[in-house]
């Protein structure tokens, strides 16, 4: 009896450090899976920040944090201001700058793939809303103005001539460089703000020596004698012919019988509507308004009395027999 006590009390023994190996064993495979867990949270914060460029433009700001205590490399980016094979420090937070010239039409997004050290990847992006980009940081791109060189003859005087306007200033440098930056939302088309005018070179071309004139020997003085007193010829007054202008019209029923006439004088020019016209002949109006004018043509001459006729001729038609004779009552 005492043995089969001994043999059960060995058998409790053995069930108990049995279960006591199940139990460890749970909970090993418990800690285990409890450590592997968190590795579904690796990720990348994105977030980002605009403001305006100094000349124009937008400065975009990005800032990258790493969520975990371990080492993770960039494998694929979506912009270059963050490129593939960036690498992140256990929960590192970087910034990265980029400009923008042109206004987006949608959200500006940064998507980062990453693989970390212990082989976990992920995607994740940022985005900056349209909205965040002001219309007041809008670029303008001009062209750099050309300033003209005056190069004057002699050596050494080459200098920069008047800067053209524009959305611009411009400053003249001690050593004749000329500085010009542009104003505030204009950018010139190489992508710069400020162009520096380097020195100009002077051609030095010598000016011209003026011709050297031999002095001029005075001519012999010839003995003074007294000049012969001329009379002019005595100029008499020309005489001066007067001349009386003349024009007459024919204004009938219609336009076919239209007609003006000048008088016939010798020493009188006459226009018709500005035109030199004959003298002492019926001419026909072709238009209903003539304006006459007499002048002088000859030296000697003066006009006097009118010079001047203003005829309308009347539009009014001619009357037309009647097609039926009337009655005469007889």
């Amino acid at each position: 009896m005492p043995a089969q006590h001994t043999d059960q009390s060995r058998g409790g023994s053995v069930t108990r450090t049995i279960a006591r190996a199940v139990a460890l064993a749970v909970a090993v495979g418990l800690a285990v899976i409890g450590f592997a867990a968190p590795s579904s949270a690796h990720h990348n914060t994105i977030t980002g920040a605009v403001s305006c460029r100094e000349g124009g433009g937008w400065l975009v700001t990005w800032r990258v944090v790493n969520s975990e205590q371990r080492t993770e490399t960039v494998t694929s980016s979506n912009r270059p201001v963050v490129p593939a094979g960036t690498v992140f420090g256990p929960a590192q937070a970087r910034s990265f700058e980029e400009t923008v010239t042109t206004k987006p039409g949608s959200p500006l997004t940064l998507t980062l793939a990453a693989r970390w050290s212990n082989g976990t990847t992920a995607t994740n992006s940022g985005s900056i809303a349209v909205a965040a980009f002001s219309d007041s940081c809008n670029v303008t791109k001009v062209d750099a103005p050309t300033i003209p060189v005056v190069d004057e003859c002699g050596p050494g005087n080459a200098h920069y001539g008047t800067v053209p306007t524009g959305p611009w200033t411009s400053v003249t440098n001690p050593d004749g460089s000329v500085t010009v930056t542009a104003q505030q939302g204009y950018v010139f088309t190489n992508g710069q703000t400020v162009v520096t005018y380097p020195v100009p070179a002077d051609s030095n071309v010598a000016c011209p020596t003026p011709p050297t004139t031999p002095p001029t020997t005075p001519p012999t003085t010839p003995p003074t004698t007294t000049p012969p007193v001329v009379t002019p010829p005595e100029v008499l007054p020309a005489e001066v012919r007067i001349v009386r202008a003349a024009a007459r019209h024919i204004d009938k029923c219609g336009r076919r019988s239209d007609l003006f006439k000048v008088g016939k004088r010798s020493g009188i020019t006459y226009t018709a509507n500005g035109k030199v016209v004959r003298q002492g002949v019926w001419i026909k109006a072709r238009t209903p308004k003539v304006t006459i004018r007499a002048a002088s043509s000859e030296t000697g001459v003066e006009l006097r009395g009118r010079q001047v006729w203003k005829i309308r001729f009347s539009a009014k038609s001619c009357s037309r027999a009647p097609e039926v004779a009337p009655a005469t009552g007889q």
